[in-house]
């Protein structure tokens, strides 16, 4: 049995802008349904003028501290901030000392994680690790995406994919007004032989008088070798997680995982033997928010009364590097 944690606050937010994949299909020449018959996402999120990456990951710190009854003067030398980000706005420093410099976080210690899809789980490892060791009495674990900056969208494999959204989760090792939360198992891994299966590569730096100007190449995706890659790797690490938990799939009330799309998440569910009612898809109407795509699952989920007390829940994730990862946990 691992730590017992609680898990004292969550909180998301996505875009404000809806992006509808019927007016993306029709400004591409194609049929209106043509993207949601290939991926089940409807629409997407995308931010507006007032919105950046930064904004979105402060929005659901900031819920999930306010449901665990904390402010900014609460929060020092004690917490660590894990937070994952895909989308700049700085080159330097680190995304999530933006982040608490925007939180007014004065005093909080901060640890940046890249930021592809799989690593939330990774990332609550090094929460549970930290918390079981008693170097910190509490981790932020945040995570935000904005990607649609770096989609051609003219490319029919990724224009109707991507959102913009963030999640955050605050957990705990001492007991708080939030809910218990024991780790059952974690599993993760990482297969970097497959990591040009999705890329944005930087193509040039262009000094110029007062800056230098980055060539960044539109982000692109073997859509096909991803799915194939990741269907033969995903289901054996969640059945480690759950052979470690002791769990069989009937076993298993909610599965949270990354949105990459519904019809992917379909199959794999498929194969694990989950029924569809334990698979919310809010990548539907959201669109893939990348690694933030976990933890706003998480976030209403929770908010919507799925995890009550006795819940048996399976976090997954997976995505460009190649890597995933699933954690098994009880409410």
């Amino acid at each position: 049995m691992k730590t017992p944690l609680e898990l004292s606050g969550t909180g998301h937010a996505i875009g404000s802008r809806i992006i509808r994949n019927a007016d993306v299909a029709t400004s591409l020449g194609l049929p209106q349904d043509w993207f949601q018959r290939r991926t089940g996402i409807v629409e997407r999120r995308a931010t507006d003028a007032h919105e950046t990456v930064v904004t979105l990951a402060g929005e659901a710190v900031t819920t999930a501290l306010k449901e665990a009854r904390l402010g900014p003067d609460d929060i020092g030398h004690e917490t660590v901030l894990l937070h994952i980000q895909n989308g700049p706005t700085h080159l330097t420093p680190s995304a999530g000392a933006v982040l608490s410099g925007h939180l007014g976080l004065k005093r909080v210690r901060v640890l940046g994680i890249d930021g592809a899809c799989a690593e939330p789980v990774a990332a609550l490892e090094v929460a549970e690790t930290l918390l079981a060791m008693g170097r910190c009495r509490r981790v932020i674990l945040s995570a935000a995406a904005d990607f649609l900056w770096a989609v051609d969208p003219n490319d029919l494999g990724t224009a109707g994919l991507f959102g913009a959204g963030a999640g955050a989760a605050i957990l705990s090792a001492e007991p708080t007004q939030g809910t218990p939360m024991a780790i059952r198992a974690i599993r993760w891994e990482t297969h970097s032989d497959q990591w040009e299966l999705g890329v944005a590569p930087i193509h040039a730096k262009h000094p110029e008088d007062s800056a230098v100007r980055l060539e960044v190449g539109y982000y692109t995706m073997q859509g096909m070798a991803l799915a194939r890659f990741g269907k033969s790797t995903v289901p054996g690490v969640i059945r480690a997680a759950m052979k470690e938990a002791g769990w069989q799939p009937e076993d298993v009330d909610l599965v949270l995982a990354h949105q990459p799309n519904v019809r992917l998440l379909t199959m794999v569910s498929r194969e694990l033997g989950f029924p569809a009612s334990a698979v919310p898809t809010p990548v539907s109407h959201l669109g893939n928010m990348g690694p933030a795509s976990l933890l706003v699952n998480l976030s209403l989920a929770r908010h919507e009364g799925r995890m009550p007390p006795g819940t048996k829940a399976l976090l997954t994730t997976f995505g460009v590097g190649f890597a995933c990862g699933a954690a098994a946990i009880e409410t």
